[in-house]
């Protein structure tokens, strides 16, 4: 069973806590359109404890009834600097380009860059979803060794669901923008146009390879750009450092963990 197989029992089963595994298998198949056995659905249950609780079940009613009309963490209603600590310095803006490609192929990066420190990374993925965003925000944050403390985001549903669930494992604060307002993001935008413009009109073998069914020498290309990046590139909001340069500057008291030879496609 794959981990997204997984994931969406977990859902699944958590929406509907009363209904048995046979009824869950037929929903299953309604709502993701694939056969999943019984067994694998105790297996995910057993797992995760997802079994119905009367007391807990009360306690979420409360709990809903307390949080009823509790709106998003909008950018322009904090400053997210408060929310940075010693331990957790990173503030990410995150954003996704959407890239049509001949034949009616369509491929996703996922983009992140810190707020100040300008430290960035991206990813490519075959589609726009929440699992994507989930596995994206995992290995941003294993690159900057578990010290997010916020990240900030449109609205769109890849930061939605899997997304929400690993912010709040994670306890990193999760930030949006307003609605059709693309200058609360205007950090990773910029980003966005720099990869697009530095990376992607540059390297004449990234694009055909994101027609391949596998993206590994496309995010392996897409790495080593973002090798440059942060450790060669001088930024002018930077007083031309590197971003790495910039970082360790200021917080000589850290090092980031990431290195040249850091591969994770």
């Amino acid at each position: 069973m794959d981990f997204k197989t997984e994931f969406d029992i977990k859902h699944l089963r958590e929406k509907h806590i009363r209904l048995g595994k046979v009824k869950l298998q037929i929903l299953f198949k309604r709502e993701y359109g694939r056969f999943v056995s019984q067994s694998h659905i105790s297996y995910v249950i057993q797992k995760y404890n997802i079994y119905f609780d009367p007391v807990a079940a009360s306690r979420i009613r409360s709990r809903k009834i307390k949080d009823r009309g509790a709106k998003k963490v909008r950018i322009n209603d904090i400053n997210p600097k408060d929310y940075l600590t010693e331990g957790r310095p990173f503030l990410f803006a995150l954003d996704t380009i959407v890239l049509y490609l001949p034949y009616g192929i369509k491929r996703y990066i996922l983009t992140a860059i810190e707020y100040e420190k300008k430290i960035a990374s991206a990813r490519c993925y075959k589609s726009k979803s929440s699992l994507s965003a989930f596995d994206f925000l995992l290995r941003l944050q294993a690159l900057v060794d578990g010290t997010i403390a916020a990240v900030l985001s449109d609205n769109g549903s890849e930061f939605a669901k899997y997304f929400e669930e690993a912010c709040r494992k994670l306890k990193i604060l999760h930030i949006f923008t307003r609605i059709k307002t693309p200058k609360d993001n205007a950090v990773d935008e910029r980003f966005n146009r720099t990869v697009q413009e530095e990376f992607m009109e540059v390297d004449e073998y990234f694009e055909p390879l994101l027609t391949q069914d596998s993206l590994t020498e496309a995010n392996r290309r897409l790495t080593d750009w973002l090798t440059f990046y942060n450790f060669e590139r001088p930024h002018q909001t930077l007083k031309y450092k590197t971003p790495i340069e910039w970082y360790n500057s200021y917080k000589l008291k850290g090092v980031l963990p990431m290195y040249p030879t850091l591969t994770w496609y």
